[in-house]
C-alpha cells in the first residue's frame, strides 16, 4: 500500500464526506472503514456493541472522551475527530489487526488534521463575518430641548420650594442658560466645533469636580493655580455672565486634546495639594496688582 494508493481510496470516498457550516466535518462508516482497511459491517458492529459488551475499539474510544450513546449514533456519520480517533485506532493499537494502510493516512492526517483534510477536499472555506456594528457615540441633545428641559427644572424647584429658591442656585441657572445661548450663537457664526471653557466649567463639566466657592481648593484659587503653574495652556479671556455679571474669565480651548490633557492634569494636582494657597503664595502668584479676572 503507497500513498498514491490512499490518496485514490480518498478520491473514491469524497461523495460521503461532509462539511457544515461550522467547518465541522463528518463521514460515513463505509467512507471510515475504506481509510482503516476495515469491513465497514465490522465497524458498524464494534461501535453499535458499545452499549452492551465493548469491543476493544469501543473501549478506546470511550477511553478518549466518546460516550456510548455517542457511539451508536455514529451509524448515520463518525464526526472528524472520531474518525481520526478510529483511524489511529487500527495504525496503532488494534494488535494483530492493525492496519499499514491506517498507518498510511494517519501520518498524512497528522500533519495537518482531520478536520482541515475535510474542509480541504470539499473545499470548505469560512464564512465571511458581518462586522459588528459601532456603537453611536452619544450627543447632547440640541440647545433648544437642553433650554427647555431647564426651565422646567426651575419651574419645578420653585414649586417645591414655595418659591424660595436658593439666590446662588437660581443665578447659577441663569449664567448656565445665558452662555449656553451664547455658545449655541458663536458656533452658528464660526461654523466650527470649538470648545472653550473656564477651568472651572471643565472641572465640573467634564471631571466630575465640586469646585467650592471657599475653603482652600476654593474656585478663585484653581483659576490662579492653572495660570501660575500651566500658563501654556492659554491666556484668552472672554466675556461671560458670573453671578448675573457680565466679567472677563479665562477660557481654554477644551477641543484640542493636548489643552484638556493639560487643564486635567492642573486641576488634579490642585486638589491632591493639601494647601494650594501656599503653594501659589510661594511661588508669587499673588505678587501682582494687575485687576483681577473672574474665574468661571
Amino acid at each position: 500500500m503507497s500513498q498514491i494508493e490512499v490518496a485514490q481510496i480518498i478520491e473514491q470516498i469524497k461523495q460521503e464526506i461532509t462539511v457544515d457550516s461550522n467547518g465541522q466535518g463528518k463521514a460515513s462508516i463505509r467512507a471510515t472503514a475504506r481509510l482503516a482497511d476495515v469491513q465497514d459491517s465490522s465497524l458498524r458492529r464494534a461501535l453499535l456493541s458499545a452499549a452492551l459488551q465493548p469491543s476493544a475499539l469501543a473501549q478506546s474510544l470511550i477511553q478518549q472522551g466518546f460516550s456510548p450513546a455517542a457511539l451508536e449514533t455514529w451509524n448515520e456519520g463518525i464526526p472528524d475527530m472520531g474518525v481520526a480517533a478510529v483511524i489511529e485506532y487500527y495504525a496503532f493499537d488494534a494488535g494483530r489487526h492493525c492496519k499499514q494502510q491506517a498507518r498510511l493516512v494517519c501520518k498524512a492526517f497528522n500533519r495537518i488534521g482531520v478536520r482541515a483534510w475535510m474542509q480541504d477536499i470539499m473545499g470548505w472555506t469560512k464564512p465571511a463575518t458581518q462586522p459588528q456594528e459601532q456603537p453611536s457615540t452619544p450627543a447632547l441633545p440640541p440647545v433648544e430641548q437642553r433650554l427647555h428641559t431647564l426651565v422646567l427644572a426651575m419651574k419645578t424647584l420653585a414649586e417645591l420650594t414655595g418659591g424660595r429658591l436658593n439666590p446662588y442656585t437660581e443665578q447659577q441657572f441663569k449664567d448656565y442658560a445665558g452662555n449656553l445661548l451664547a455658545e449655541h450663537n458663536r458656533k452658528l457664526l464660526t461654523a466650527t466645533e470649538e470648545r472653550w471653557l473656564g477651568v472651572v466649567n471643565f472641572a465640573e463639566s467634564e471631571l466630575g469636580k465640586k469646585v467650592p466657592l471657599s475653603g482652600a481648593h476654593y474656585r478663585g484659587h484653581l483659576g490662579t493655580w492653572v495660570r501660575t503653574f500651566s500658563p501654556q495652556l492659554g491666556d484668552r479671556q472672554e466675556t461671560r455672565l458670573v453671578n448675573g455679571v457680565q466679567q472677563p474669565i479665562y477660557v481654554y480651548a477644551c477641543h484640542d486634546p493636548a489643552v484638556a490633557d493639560g487643564l486635567t492634569k492642573a486641576i488634579e494636582e490642585f486638589f491632591a495639594h493639601p494647601s494650594p494657597g501656599a503653594a501659589l503664595r510661594q511661588a508669587g502668584a499673588f505678587a501682582s496688582k494687575k485687576e483681577p479676572v473672574m474665574t468661571k
